[in-house]
């Protein structure tokens, strides 16, 4: 099922919205393939820290910073869940990538 999910519409349309700075409609096609995947699965926690990631880039745009914050958090919670372990086509670290360019802007910002 994991497999499918990665391939589909919704998960490759997030990651096209997040790309283009659409991170509500990110995380609302990225919520129902999160919702199908195995509890506690490597999976899972790789879609629910893209879905924070997600949230953590809207609350930037709305001036926001300590929801941000909050939210960088659980994507490194949810990314150090997975045991190192490839899912969804990615892996913790490209996600932690991604949320150390959302600290590092919060951090710019708060200067």
């Amino acid at each position: 099922m994991e497999e499918e999910l990665a391939a589909s519409p919704a998960w490759r349309a997030g990651w096209q919205f997040y790309g283009a700075g659409y991170f509500w409609e990110a995380h609302e096609v990225w919520e129902p393939v999160w919702m199908q995947l195995p509890p506690n699965s490597a999976a899972r926690h790789i879609a629910q820290a893209a879905i924070q990631l997600a949230n953590a880039e809207l609350k930037m745009q709305m001036d926001r910073p300590r929801a941000a914050r909050r939210l960088c958090a659980l994507v490194r919670e949810h990314a150090g869940r997975t045991g190192g372990e490839r899912a969804m086509g990615l892996c913790s670290d490209d996600l932690v990538a991604l949320v150390e360019k959302v600290e590092k802007r919060l951090t710019s910002n708060a200067k």
